[in-house]
């Protein structure tokens, strides 16, 4: 099935180098065995603005000029990549930018984070809210919408993540950039394709992709942060508020939720993990956070070592970014 919208029928910036690479990384079969992994080198979208999230930016960026305004609102934990992606975004095309950042207590942290030092050098201001508001962000920035109307501000608020059907669009032209990738990069099929899972605009992003391609093999969301459950209610949800919009029917894909390996929720790391992520990085020379890429990393490497695939088979690991998480 298509979708009812032509990719020009969109408002879209560009902010992204595209399309990223899908790259070959021997040392990681011989190290952990089973099949040959390719990995999608979406950490190449660009430097300060890299990452996944920046094709979701593409959509909500252009949107909030369309829409005449001068200041974007979202919101993340104080670690957040999209958050980081955003601010800068907004620098290169004048807007002012507002983000709402999760800390354990509310207050500034006291430790040094590359994400947060960019998003200042990047000239976003910054509220800091505690884990017990998390849950009213969204009230939160629509609080914050108000208090700027009422200074003559005209805002786009961008949910957590860039994840609703802007956002979901994004990655799914992205998935779409991949499967035409396949035939001649890979030359063969692909068992799976594993990502990290969080928000939900990648992974509803990946199912539409997937669903609009006739890609019918393994989607696979590694949650980092909470169980299935809850990312499957976001992704549906997505789903839904996409078809409003874009028209077609709810994506069916091949698409499987993993939370094996939360490794006790967003930003909890063990021993193990660390360890897979350095190792990851001295066998490929890339660059994974505990919080995201590591973390599902770690995940694939499990998924690997629990015989999910033979020898022949293919599969590939999207790196979202977040190379900045790797240096705290």
């Amino acid at each position: 099935m298509t979708d009812t919208p032509t990719t020009q029928s969109i408002p879209q910036v560009e902010l992204a180098f595209k399309p990223t690479p899908l790259q070959y990384f021997p040392r990681l079969r011989e190290a952990w065995g089973g099949p040959h992994i390719w990995v999608k080198r979406d950490d190449l979208t660009g430097f300060g603005l890299s990452g996944n999230k920046v094709r979701k930016l593409e959509f909500h960026m252009a949107a909030a000029m369309e829409s005449g305004c001068d200041t974007v609102i979202t919101c993340g934990p104080y670690q957040s990549n999209h958050c980081r992606a955003t601010a800068l975004a907004g620098a290169r095309f004048g807007l002012d930018v507002r983000l709402v950042l999760r800390t354990p207590d509310g207050n500034e942290p006291n430790v040094s984070v590359a994400n947060l030092r960019i998003d200042t050098l990047a000239g976003a201001e910054i509220v800091y809210i505690s884990e017990a508001q998390w849950p009213d962000r969204d009230e939160i920035m629509a609080a914050e919408e108000a208090e700027l109307a009422e200074q003559g501000h005209k805002s786009w608020v961008i949910p957590q993540g860039g994840s609703d059907k802007l956002g979901m669009w994004g990655m799914s032209l992205g998935f779409r950039e991949f499967v035409g990738q396949i035939p001649d990069v890979i030359g063969a099929d692909v068992a799976a394709m594993y990502h990290t899972g969080s928000s939900g605009g990648t992974t509803s992003g990946f199912g539409w992709g997937a669903d609009r391609t006739g890609f019918d093999n393994p989607v696979v969301a590694l949650c980092i942060s909470e169980p299935a459950e809850n990312l499957i209610e976001r992704v549906d949800r997505i789903w839904k508020a996409g078809v409003e919009t874009f028209g077609g029917d709810i994506p069916q894909p091949n698409l499987h939720y993993v939370d094996d390996y939360l490794c006790g929720g967003y930003g909890r790391v063990t021993e193990e993990l660390v360890e897979t992520m350095v190792e990851a990085t001295r066998l490929t020379g890339l660059l994974f956070d505990t919080t995201y890429t590591g973390k599902s990393m770690y995940g694939v490497k499990n998924e690997i070592r629990k015989g999910r695939f033979g020898p022949d088979d293919h599969i590939v690991f999207w790196h979202t970014g977040g190379g900045f998480g790797a240096v705290n």
